[in-house]
């Protein structure tokens, strides 16, 4: 029985002279005979929007990373194991053609019929065009795409075929005769389908385990991020005294922690301050408002008390005209002094204190020459500052006005000057009749005074030791009193001195 692909072989090898140095088609029917494979291509993950929570978008990239090294590691394992494969079948069909195939005493009869092993397929083409087929089953290779001296290589199943499986096949000529030798690759195929498979079920089950642990370790990771999102909730809901939990500063978010409580400790003192400006800026129209109308009020009713024929004294009443407006002209002129203290900058020249103080104690004994002003020199060095002289005389000089005025008739003042350390002190003592406690801590507000009744006999406006404090803090120094009911005041200004 005459085999149709042996035909098709035999009718290539008509003619008995054959090359078998160059590769020789049996027969081509413009098929490509290489066989190419895809390998899947993975495209960029996309989120849906920018609105994603951020532990969805590090969960995403997580299972991505992995699926991707899943994905890379399945086709280096599947490439690496079907090369093996065609090794393997490389090595037996190159074996076979350089052993028992060449050998025709295997394809005579000598009572039974011998072959090759049983999963070769195995043709010879004879001289005089007989060909032999052994091993022929259902299935076989196409010899069409078969080529002469190439080696092992892959072909499709020849048409009518039972199987479509692909075969390994190697063709060789020894002589005037052609052998072909072929292997199934069914075998192979299904053991790398398996594989695929196997890799597959693998990779799903390592994502799945990948989603749910990173669910659970990112949420718990991303846990003190939540309670900064709380707390920042709370703070703007109002409550200022909020802050974020301290976490040890070797981690991200604890630097994160240390960095938002900073800032809202500087939020709230900022806040307090601009509430405490606020409520000092309403104090400060108000009193001005109230100093202000108390002498406009006096004018006009002085005013209205000669129009109407009340009285017809008009020496008497320009007199009491012009105290009201000698009021209002030292409001407003201790305004501006206090709007200069604060907003203006000054002339710093080298002061020496002692100096100064005995050039305010001058000052102040000819307007007071009944009354004891004092000057002491307790430091061991020149007192010497850096300041503007004119705004530092000003503060002396409304010291010791303060405790001549409301220290009491018999009260004596001393100005007492001390070094220590880096700094100037200078201490304006008077045993007049103090204050209390309440009163310490308000004095250096703008317009108050310890007289709550608001009374002008004494002819201030309430100013002059805000205009202080506000001097001394511009020089870079403090200003602090100590007083007691019936013992006196101290008020202690504090100046860096220079080197």
């Amino acid at each position: 029985m005459e085999n149709p692909y042996v035909a098709a072989l035999g009718k290539n090898s008509e003619g008995g002279s054959t090359n078998t140095d160059a590769p020789e088609v049996l027969f081509d029917d413009g098929k490509d005979t290489s066989v190419e494979t895809e390998e899947p291509k993975v495209g960029p993950i996309r989120t849906a929007g920018r609105a994603m929570p951020l532990r969805t978008r590090i969960i995403l990239l997580v299972v991505g990373i992995a699926g991707l090294g899943l994905l890379v590691n399945a086709v280096a394992v599947s490439s690496l194991m079907r090369e093996v494969s065609y090794t393997r079948m490389d090595q037996d069909l190159e074996s076979a053609m350089g052993t028992w195939a060449r050998n025709v005493e295997l394809f005579n009869f000598d009572g039974a019929r011998q072959g090759p092993p049983s999963d070769y397929y195995v043709a010879k083409v004879f001289p005089d065009g007989s060909s032999i087929i052994f091993n022929d089953a259902e299935s076989a290779p196409d010899l069409s795409q078969t080529t002469i001296g190439t080696g092992p290589h892959t072909v499709e199943a020849a048409e009518g075929s039972a199987s479509s499986t692909h075969w390994r096949v190697m063709a060789a000529k020894n002589g005037d005769i052609i052998t072909v030798v072929g292997k199934s690759m069914g075998r192979e195929s299904t053991l790398l389908y398996r594989l695929v498979v196997a890799q597959l079920v693998i990779g799903v089950l390592i994502l799945i385990a990948i989603l749910i642990s990173s669910f659970f370790l990112v949420r718990r990771s991303l846990r003190p991020l939540r309670e900064v999102e709380e707390t920042a909730s709370r703070i703007a809901g109002g409550d200022l005294d909020r802050r974020v939990p301290n976490w040890p500063m070797t981690t991200e978010v604890g630097q994160l922690a240390n960095a938002l409580n900073i800032m809202l400790e500087q939020l709230q003192a900022s806040i307090m301050n601009a509430q405490q400006k606020e409520a000092q800026m309403r104090r400060f129209v108000g009193d001005a408002s109230h100093e202000l109308r108390t002498p406009l009020t006096s004018v006009k009713g002085f005013t209205e008390l000669y129009s109407s024929g009340a009285t017809r004294d008009a020496d008497w009443v320009l007199s009491k005209i012009g105290g009201e407006a000698q009021r209002m002209s030292v409001l407003v002129e201790d305004l501006l002094s206090l709007t200069r203290a604060e907003g203006q900058q000054m002339e710093k020249h080298r002061v020496d204190m002692l100096e100064l103080a005995l050039a305010v104690r001058g000052s102040l004994k000819a307007a007071w020459p009944d009354r004891s002003i004092n000057v002491s020199n307790k430091s061991e060095s020149i007192p010497v500052v850096e300041g503007d002289p004119t705004r530092l005389h000003q503060v002396l000089t409304n010291l010791v006005a303060n405790g001549l005025n409301h220290g009491g008739p018999e009260a004596e003042v001393n100005i007492q000057i001390e070094t220590e350390a880096d700094n100037v002190k200078v201490l304006v003592i008077d045993n007049g009749v103090g204050m209390s406690k309440e009163d310490s801590e308000h004095i250096f507000e703008r317009f108050y005074r310890a007289d709550v009744s608001r009374s002008r006999a004494s002819g201030g406006s309430g100013l002059g030791l805000a205009i202080t404090k506000s001097l001394v803090e511009g020089h870079g120094g403090t200003v602090t009193v100590e007083s007691e009911l019936g013992k006196g005041t101290v008020f202690t200004i504090v100046l860096p001195a220079v080197k």
